[in-house]
């Protein structure tokens, strides 16, 4: 008895399906594990914070290490927060022509149109790539927030509290300005503390194009993919952070502009975030009908 090619594609994607239900489980048994341990050895005396889906540790010495970061090179941290402004335009710009020129092949040209999909552990993510995006996803969420901190510091905003993150599916880092102290802060402070995150996610891809050109050769296996998935969730988080849709940096930075404008500032924001969803959401949706979830 043969199989023929319907029936050896079914079988492959039920293999595909059990690779990723088991990697899921795996990944929820472990997290239970730990949740129970952490709760029986009562971790929170330590500063543990504990939740359901992800863990805080949150302490003073993280706020002291924000601080001795910033008053190191403040006029460089103060730099690369004007830089973040700036380039903050430039983004969203292409940001709006590569989703306006996607649309539009899907519409007219669907042959030449890209794939545009969430990035969904087990889903979208193989099962084999599953560990290098964890990790790479962890490192960009950790230098993101440590950038935020950074600029909280040179902009004399109270920060409320840092920790590092550890989630059920990835780690990285809070970074929680005071609010009081946030709103008190002039509008190009608090643009540069929310543009800070995706400029440094954005440089560190930069920096990982020159690293690939001049040594991608010589890379161990190993490394070189962890970079690869670094370069891919660095840019693609900067890029995307900075659409003007609120909670995302991009729609506080758009709040924050628009905030003089009284009436029509509000206007303004609900207009240029509802626009950008449905731009986005068109885009997610052609995607699923042409392509379907295609993992990575």
């Amino acid at each position: 008895m043969t199989l023929n090619s319907k029936s050896l594609y079914t079988l492959e994607a039920w293999k595909t399906v059990n690779n990723i239900i088991f990697t899921l489980s795996l990944i929820l048994i472990a997290w239970v594990i730990f949740y129970m341990a952490a709760n029986i050895l009562k971790l929170q005396r330590f500063g543990l914070e504990m939740h359901p889906l992800y863990a805080l540790y949150k302490s003073t010495k993280l706020n002291a290490f924000l601080e001795r970061l910033g008053h190191s090179s403040p006029r460089l941290w103060r730099v690369i927060g004007d830089m973040g402004v700036v380039t903050t335009i430039g983004e969203v710009v292409f940001m709006t022509y590569i989703l306006f020129l996607n649309l539009y092949r899907f519409v007219f040209v669907p042959e030449r149109a890209s794939p545009v999909v969430p990035l969904i552990p087990g889903v979208t993510i193989r099962t084999e790539s599953l560990p290098w995006f964890l990790a790479a996803a962890g490192f960009v969420i950790l230098v993101h927030e440590l950038s935020h901190g950074v600029q909280c510091v040179i902009e004399d905003v109270k920060i409320r509290s840092s920790a590092v993150l550890l989630a059920i599916i990835t780690f990285g880092g809070a970074v929680e300005p005071d609010e009081e102290s946030m709103e008190a802060a002039n509008g190009m402070s608090q643009m540069r503390i929310f543009a800070s995150g995706s400029f440094t996610n954005l440089v560190t891809g930069l920096l990982l194009i020159v690293i690939f050109s001049f040594f991608g050769g010589s890379l161990p296996d190993a490394l070189s993919t962890f970079m690869q998935w670094l370069y891919f969730l660095s840019v693609n988080l900067a890029l995307v952070n900075m659409l003007p849709i609120y909670p995302l940096d991009g729609g506080q930075m758009m709040k924050t502009f628009v905030a003089s404008m009284r009436g029509k500032g509000v206007i303004l924001q609900r207009v240029a975030m509802y626009g950008f969803l449905a731009l986005v959401a068109s885009n997610l949706v052609l995607s699923l009908i042409r392509f379907g979830l295609i993992p990575i």
